[in-house]
């Protein structure tokens, strides 16, 4: 989560990763809320997301990436305002082309407010570079085959 990318603008922060496993923070701020005053569910969900992809980009070999085919969230209990967050993914099936992962959102002290199953699919990565028509400026980027 080096890039300048939706986990950055999130907020998300990698606390740990080890293979087939990855755990990230999100500090909740007020423009995670809800009209509730809750955090929003597609805050949860992406969190849920990045985890579980996390976990994926573990085990991935030099030149795969992955993408998200399946993610199903369950929604438990609600998070609350200015209180961390914490996303957590685990592998539990990997094939060649699919990983199939579990993970979810809790409380610092573990309590379990959504619960999130997914599938992934990893693809070779290759590099093709973009010239921007506005100003003509190169930009290369990653394309999944």
């Amino acid at each position: 989560m080096k890039k300048s990318t939706f986990d950055n603008v999130l907020g998300a922060k990698l606390i740990n990763s080890k293979k087939g496993y990855c755990r990230i923070k999100l500090d909740v701020k007020p423009k995670h809320l809800n009209a509730g005053g809750i955090v929003h569910g597609g805050v949860l969900a992406s969190l849920c997301d990045v985890s579980l992809a996390g976990a994926v980009s573990t085990v991935m070999q030099k030149g795969k990436w992955c993408v998200t085919a399946q993610l199903n969230v369950e929604f438990l209990l609600p998070a609350l305002p200015n209180q961390p967050i914490f996303g957590f993914g685990r592998i539990t099936k990997m094939g060649n082309t699919l990983a199939f992962v579990e993970g979810g959102v809790e409380t610092k002290d573990k309590k379990l407010l959504t619960r999130a199953t997914g599938i992934w699919i990893m693809k070779n990565v290759s590099r093709i570079e973009l010239i921007s028509q506005k100003n003509k400026r190169k930009r290369s980027i990653e394309v999944l085959e």
